[in-house]
């Protein structure tokens, strides 16, 4: 494996070059992720449940509305979402217990000043070994 940082790009192909190297490797993991036979983990459905069940429970009287995905993006993956005008919790301690459980966290914008809050998940479902 090649441990320089710096390639030294001499022109736009090059980069582009590279990119699109780097897109189709990507590009096979995830397929041949994809094709996999998986089965469901149970504690990760559960954790996702809980986080769902939390930030229903912090937001509750609010207008924001909690939405969860299963298997989206990928068959391995999972998320739960917050969308409102203004996202405020007033109990640090269960939005922190939720948001543990989580692979990942990301708040934006989005139209109509609201905003977005989204747990995503990895390793709901695992292959068979």
């Amino acid at each position: 494996m090649d441990m320089d940082f710096d390639y030294g790009f001499m022109s736009d192909d090059e980069v582009k070059q590279m990119f699109e190297a780097i897109l189709d490797g990507v590009q096979e993991e995830i397929a041949a992720d994809e094709d996999e036979t998986t089965i469901l983990d149970p504690l990760k459905l559960a954790q996702i449940k809980f986080v769902y069940s939390v930030l229903k429970y912090l937001t509750r009287g609010t207008d924001a509305e909690v939405s969860y995905k299963l298997y989206q993006p990928f068959k391995s993956m999972g998320s739960v979402s917050v969308e409102a005008k203004v996202l405020e919790f007033y109990d640090p301690e269960w939005f922190a217990r939720a948001a543990e459980f989580a692979s990942n966290t990301e708040v934006y914008p989005l139209a109509k000043n609201r905003v977005r809050l989204t747990f995503t998940f990895h390793g709901l479902t695992k292959p068979i070994e």
